[in-house]
């Protein structure tokens, strides 16, 4: 079994794996958001957004709801899944790939689980990239 497949039995039967069409839309808009450096958003080149500490500091802005969550590795699928559940299993969900973020369906706030330890939560109105 690989880690993937521990991921997505451990996230359950309301996961969603996308198509590779879809997964490669998903990362074409997080790559049209967000600027990448080195393996790391660059959250100084994010316009509005707010870093919180934590996940349940997240939790009391946003609704339990749907996530993307994405790799660092291009061969493996985005999935959907709620949040909650997410939260719930994240050890499964990191450990698939070396970096890891959960993007809400509306673009209204990126979880980004850094290899390196670093956990960093960006709430936004509208993000888009600055070059």
């Amino acid at each position: 079994m690989t880690l993937l497949d521990e991921c997505l039995d451990a996230l359950g039967d309301e996961v969603e794996i996308l198509s590779e069409k879809k997964s490669q839309e998903v990362f074409d808009l997080f790559e049209s958001n967000f600027c990448i450096s080195h393996g790391k958003v660059d959250w100084e080149k994010v316009n509005g957004i707010m870093l919180l500490d934590s996940m349940d500091e997240l939790l009391d802005h946003v609704r339990n709801e749907i996530v993307y969550i994405l790799w660092d590795n291009a061969n493996k699928p985005v999935l959907k899944a709620n949040l909650g559940k997410v939260i719930d299993v994240i050890d499964d969900v990191t450990a698939v790939s070396f970096d890891t973020w959960l993007l809400s369906v509306d673009l209204s706030y990126l979880v980004e689980y850094y290899h390196e330890g670093d956990v960093t939560i960006g709430l936004f109105d509208k993000p888009n990239k600055q070059d």
